[in-house]
């Protein structure tokens, strides 16, 4: 009859260690924030062979059809920037794994330290002004690996376009990246802790 009193007690000590710990099947984040500069050409109007688009764990890149790229970028009529997550452009039957969401956040791109959890946009285009921040969350399998499916497969960042050139259809901007799966910091050169 000692048992099952002692099983309980052990079940009580572990599931009180695990919330004391937080979430016990979630890897400690060990890389720190990136900030990168991009370059990019859009996707209408320019050169086959000028990239395109941006990978947010590779770099710029081109839009094509093996849809190796996160987002990739136009200049609408009125000289907005125009986002286009994988999806919408690749279409939700091109069998990619990948799922960018989107999201414009206010407040601008140095006050944005954390991403948001929810309101993302998965197949909608966002435009942007220059200096308008825009919140990223890229669930890509090949990046993350958890037993915790749910959030730990996910990775965030923030983007935002310095300038645009509707004439020479060139775009630059600024992306900071959280490379540690689950964890949403967005502050350049940290580790982050949520």
């Amino acid at each position: 009859m000692s048992f099952p009193r002692f099983a309980r007690v052990a079940f009580v000590a572990c599931a009180v260690l695990a919330v004391a710990c937080g979430d016990i099947t979630r890897q400690k984040a060990t890389y720190t924030t990136a900030l990168s500069s991009f370059s990019v050409f859009t996707l209408t109007g320019t050169p086959l062979a000028e990239p395109n688009a941006l990978s947010f764990l590779g770099g710029v890149t081109r839009a094509t059809s093996s849809f190796g790229f996160d987002v990739a970028f136009d200049i609408d009529s009125s000289g907005k920037v125009v986002v286009y997550p994988v999806r919408s452009v690749a279409g939700a039957a091109a069998g990619t794994p990948k799922r960018v969401g989107l999201q414009i956040v206010p407040g601008g791109f140095d006050a944005l330290r954390e991403a948001p959890l929810t309101g993302y946009d998965t197949v909608g285009t966002q435009r942007l002004s220059a200096g308008t921040a825009l919140a990223v969350e890229l669930r890509d399998p090949t990046a993350c690996f958890s037993y915790n499916l749910v959030s730990s497969q996910l990775l965030y960042g923030k983007l935002v376009i310095d300038s645009a050139f509707a004439g020479t259809r060139h775009i630059y901007g600024r992306v900071v990246i959280d490379p540690n799966c689950g964890y949403r910091g967005l502050v350049p050169d940290s580790i982050p802790r949520n």
